[in-house]
């Protein structure tokens, strides 16, 4: 309605001899904070095995070389049905010592294999929580365990003052698996009090990146598949699809799962412009890909083990994926892809 009456205006004045229209307004220029951010994504590691020590060892060695400031677990943290206090001595056995060499953070998420009751089922949410108390506990090995809430969100670089990147740690099992019997996990509540809660910390984070950790991937090729079809069954995965998809998609420059014990670099599909998909779910285990044509790919690797080290710098992403022989324990840089944010 202000172009209208502007225009109205003008067709008096010639009356003076000229006339004009009021010019577009520029764009404005969105500053990018200087400043960096490296750090590993990795999930699906909590064996305790041969592998899981052969990929700390090897995701050390590329952080002595290009430097980390933190990790992010993918979840799947604890095989095979979690943890059933805050003092299992899983969490030493588990996490501590294959990543006692390792001296810098670890930004954790759950998986459905944290939550389980048999195996990887997901439907006993309440063991979930010895995993946040473990954030809390006073006698811990390290302070190497980060995960003070189910679903959080941190900024980096680390205790800047202008953070370029702002972290959304979110809980996906209950939104992935079928509905936990418990009422505090039922899929719809849960749907709803973590949604108020990514509403509003969107609202306050003012940096120009935004990413989004959890362990159920949006899209995969791997085994599990795409929310909304997991395990080729359909609804499997709704909620999640839908969460993504509501708060999400158009809003996030990033979503880094686990899950599919694969490594993955998909490109935004067309139902959730702007938001590219990494899987990194080959921390301990291998699998093969199950589809290389469910959705296009930028990089896919299955059937190895491996991690991705991550980059951003302005408004650059550098993401260099890092196979480990299962066997040698040697690594391999096998890909490297970079995008720039508008």
């Amino acid at each position: 309605m202000k172009k209208l009456a502007l225009l109205a205006v003008a067709v008096h004045l010639p009356a003076y001899g000229m006339s004009w229209l009021p010019e577009e307004p520029e764009e404005p220029v969105v500053e990018v904070p200087e400043g960096a951010v490296s750090f590993i994504a990795i999930g699906d590691t909590g064996t305790g095995e041969e592998k899981q020590y052969k990929v700390a060892a090897a995701m050390k060695e590329v952080c002595d070389e290009l430097g980390c400031d933190f990790a992010l677990g993918l979840g799947d943290n604890i095989y095979e049905t979690g943890v059933d206090s805050v003092d299992d001595v899983q969490f030493i056995d588990k996490f501590e010592k294959p990543y006692a060499d390792i001296d810098f953070p670890f930004y954790m998420t759950l998986g459905n294999h944290d939550n389980g009751w048999l195996s990887g089922d997901g439907l006993d949410n309440d063991k979930g929580e010895f995993q946040v108390d473990y954030h809390y506990a006073e006698d811990r090995m390290s302070e190497k365990w980060n995960m003070p809430a189910r679903y959080y969100s941190f900024t980096a670089p680390l205790e800047s003052e202008s953070p370029i990147v702002t972290f959304f740690s979110l809980d996906s099992n209950p939104l992935a698996a079928v509905s936990d019997p418990d009422p505090e996990y039922r899929q719809f509540k849960y749907y709803r009090v973590q949604e108020e809660w990514i509403e509003a910390e969107k609202e306050s984070a003012k940096t120009p990146w935004k990413v989004a950790f959890s362990h159920h991937p949006y899209i995969s090729n791997g085994r599990h598949g795409n929310a909304g079809w997991y395990d080729g069954v359909p609804a499997f995965g709704y909620a999640l699809y839908d969460f993504v998809g509501d708060n999400l998609c158009g809003d996030f420059d990033l979503m880094i799962s686990g899950h599919d014990h694969d490594l993955q670099i998909l490109p935004p599909v067309e139902r959730c412009g702007g938001m590219t998909q990494i899987v990194s779910g080959a921390g301990a285990k291998q699998r093969p890909l199950d589809d290389v044509n469910r959705n296009p790919a930028e990089f896919q690797q299955g059937d190895v083990l491996g991690f991705m080290h991550l980059n951003i710098e302005g408004s650059q992403l550098t993401v260099r994926v890092y196979t480990v022989d299962d066997v040698t324990g040697e690594h391999a840089l096998a890909h490297t892809y970079q995008m720039t944010r508008d």
